[in-house]
């Protein structure tokens, strides 16, 4: 009876109005699921996002005691980028070096004229199948598609003329070691001579003879630094003596502080939104989530102690407060409401200052594997916000699973609805013919005894 409309013609009720009141009656139990579905769906949603936050401040807090943060530095100096680029591999021996590129490295290359039809190529010993269709421009894709060690380029007459031609390049810089080119096949004719491969040629502070590579990168001129050769011509590289690299401290220790007052304010407002008694409403419904969810609250208060603690390790720095992270009012001129929502601030002068008087105390304090403070955080945080199997993750599915099984209740109870209302439009449609056909045999009847 779906899409049947009664208007109550002969009963002069209103029968789809008293329909739709008895199926809205019916439909409260599927509103109260849809309700609880919007809930469970903002809890997988919060839990989630919380989750993602703490494998954030998780990455920052093991930033603090990578190796790499606590790594020493060298600065490079290179007079000249459009000749010599240099990049640090390793330590390498402070002091200045000249570098004169007489000769840049460059690729053997050969040209060809092309014949269609079909055959096969041998390029470099990789076979290259042609059909009898295959131009030039099909023969270069087909080499640069099967991985061959030469590029191919198919290079049209700039007159319009026909002295087209296949440009193939060895991908391999050089002639030392470099084997020829090795290009055979009936399509193929070689034009002019062959450019042949040439090795990079330069000296390092002057000295005779010079150094010759088949790359214009190289890693053997200067020990630990890698040259890039870009132009011929003299340019200079210095590299500065290796130090202590306290900016790189002082930007992990503030990423974690920016990224621990964001995860604690993200969760404390999840924290404090209040359910909604009694929700009418999806907007109502979602609200309060998390509302004094007792193992956030928990981890608030381990994060709180912890940064708050003073360590066992000795030496003049032995808690955050001694660098400069403050949980409290004071030199860091933190609010009351800051500070009662336990949020961090950093007294960079501080931190600066015991970089320079206790620089090893200071990363003890954050590197230490037992009792360092990176390995206090991500021992409490990992098993909570890891991926997947940390216990937020899992809250998280589990919520999802929840919401996918009423899900599924809503779509039984929809079906069962749906046959529900079919039947009420029978029994109505049936009642007002049959009131119609009464009221025609009465109309009859008292014409019949007038």
């Amino acid at each position: 009876m779906a899409g049947v409309s009664l208007g109550g013609m002969s009963s002069g009720l209103d029968t789809q109005s008293i329909i739709d009141q008895l199926m809205a009656i019916e439909r409260q139990p599927e509103t109260r699921l849809k309700l609880r579905e919007s809930a469970l769906d903002a809890r997988q949603s919060a839990l989630s996002d919380v989750g993602s936050r703490l494998r954030n401040l998780l990455s920052a807090a093991k930033d603090l005691g990578s190796v790499t943060t606590w790594t020493d530095t060298q600065t490079l100096d290179v007079s000249d980028t459009s000749k010599v680029g240099a990049t640090r591999l390793s330590g390498a021996a402070p002091g200045g070096h000249t570098i004169n590129v007489t000769t840049l490295a460059r690729s053997e290359q050969r040209s060809y004229s092309f014949q269609k039809g079909a055959a096969t190529l041998d390029i470099g010993g990789t076979p290259i199948t042609l059909t009898a269709d295959d131009d030039g421009q099909v023969a270069a894709d087909k080499i640069n598609a099967a991985s061959s060690p030469y590029y191919a380029v198919w290079v049209k007459d700039p007159l319009g003329g026909t002295d087209d031609r296949l440009v193939l390049t060895r991908k391999q810089t050089g002639s030392t070691g470099v084997p020829p080119l090795d290009v055979s096949g009936t399509n193929l004719t070689q034009i002019g001579a062959t450019q042949a491969g040439v090795d990079a040629e330069f000296s390092v502070d002057g000295a005779d003879p010079p150094q010759k590579s088949n790359s214009n990168v190289v890693t053997s001129a200067i020990p630990g630094l890698q040259l890039t050769l870009k132009a011929t011509g003299l340019t200079s590289v210095s590299v500065s003596p290796p130090g202590p690299n306290n900016d790189a401290v002082k930007n992990k220790v503030q990423a974690f502080v920016d990224q621990y007052n964001s995860t604690v304010d993200f969760i404390r407002g999840k924290l404090t939104e209040k359910r909604v008694p009694n929700a009418t409403n999806d907007s109502d419904a979602r609200k309060g989530a998390l509302f004094a969810d007792t193992q956030l609250t928990g981890m608030l208060a381990s994060l709180r102690n912890l940064v708050s603690d003073k360590t066992a390790l000795g030496g003049a720095i032995t808690s955050f407060g001694d660098i400069g992270v403050s949980t409290g009012d004071g030199a860091g001129g933190k609010s009351s409401a800051d500070a009662i929502a336990g949020k961090l601030t950093l007294d960079a002068t501080k931190l600066t200052e015991a970089l320079q008087s206790h620089r090893t105390d200071v990363k003890t304090l954050l590197t230490d594997t037992t009792k360092g403070l990176a390995t206090k955080l991500t021992n409490l945080l990992e098993p909570v916000g890891r991926l997947d199997s940390g216990l937020i993750d899992q809250r998280a599915a589990q919520a999802g699973k929840e919401s996918s099984s009423i899900e599924d209740q809503i779509r039984l109870i929809e079906d069962r609805l749906t046959e529900k209302a079919d039947r009420l439009k029978a029994q109505f449609a049936a009642m007002e013919q049959a009131l119609a056909q009464s009221q025609s045999q009465g109309s009859w009847l008292a014409a019949q005894l007038g």
